[in-house]
């Protein structure tokens, strides 16, 4: 058994599907297949049960599910335990990130680096995604937590969270209460959109477009509260990721017959080594989102 067979495991039973894990992992789909059906033959069976509905975890996938989830957690915690014990108890990294997802994101991540590395500053910038790409082509930042409306040449990544986008409908509409809804269904309904510069305002564009549909935009914001405030004021509907679906007054759908998600990368670019300080970091970052 493989670590990286458990993290191929794992990526699957978080995204649903081999195509979405593969990407998850940066691997090609046929090679995630390969390891995963070597998994299965050395635990004596089929983890994943694969129909015209998607996938879902077997008996002995949902057995083997917390016990993978526990290896892997240990595994990373010895490693930035051993990073702790190599000295490393001093210096500075600038971390950036979009400003809604850091208030999910950065909580548990800084206080487990704090718990490692106490000693150790972290300056924190606030953008949207691809204002963040620019402060990491121009040094500002070392690392930043990013979209894909911020990737670009000159810069590497490893995505760390796939989530899935909700429409977002006022609490009174007459579709409210659905759990999926067609774009085309809601394609005539006034649309609140972010701002230009947001980089989720092009994500929602470009889902739209893919779907042959273009927002009947009516409002336009810079913060993703103030979007799904209007909508629960009844003055249109929007898109939002899932991680912000808490507002009051409002009603989230899935979106039905596209695959409406968006992907968060931590980035660094690609010629400039890490300092010691961005490398801990890192690592904390990603052991901290895939707990």
């Amino acid at each position: 058994m493989e670590t990286h067979q458990l993290r191929y495991f794992l990526a699957v039973t978080q995204t649903g599907r081999f195509t979405a894990a593969a990407k998850q992992c940066n691997v090609s789909q046929p090679s995630l297949s390969i390891q995963i059906a070597k998994l299965e033959e050395e635990l004596g069976g089929e983890l994943f049960e694969r129909g015209k509905k998607g996938i879902k975890l077997t008996s002995r996938g949902e057995l083997f599910l917390p016990r993978a989830k526990a290896i892997l957690g240990e595994m990373e915690s010895a490693q930035v335990d051993a990073l702790a014990l190599s000295g490393l108890s001093m210096g500075k990294v600038s971390l950036g990130c979009m400003p809604t997802t850091g208030a999910h994101l950065l909580p548990p991540i800084l206080t487990s680096f704090r718990k490692a590395y106490p000693h150790i500053q972290v300056q924190l910038k606030e953008e949207s995604s691809p204002e963040l790409a620019k402060d990491l082509s121009q040094g500002e930042v070392e690392l930043a937590i990013l979209d894909e409306a911020g990737l670009q040449p000159g810069l590497d990544h490893q995505t760390i969270l796939t989530e899935e986008l909700l429409l977002v409908l006022p609490a009174k509409h007459p579709l409210a209460g659905k759990k999926s809804l067609s774009l085309k269904q809601v394609a005539d309904e006034p649309f609140i959109l972010m701002k230009s510069g947001h980089g989720f305002r092009q994500i929602t564009l470009d889902f739209y477009r893919k779907a042959g549909l273009e927002p009947k935009v009516v409002f336009e914001s810079g913060g993703i509260e103030t979007v799904q405030a209007l909508v629960a004021a009844g003055l249109g509907i929007s898109l939002v990721p899932q991680m912000v679906a808490k507002f009051p007054g409002v009603s989230y759908a899935s979106v039905s017959q596209l695959h409406a998600a968006r992907t968060l990368s931590l980035a660094w670019r690609k010629k400039a080594p890490l300092s010691h300080a961005a490398e801990a970091l890192k690592k904390v970052i990603l052991s901290t989102v895939k707990r």
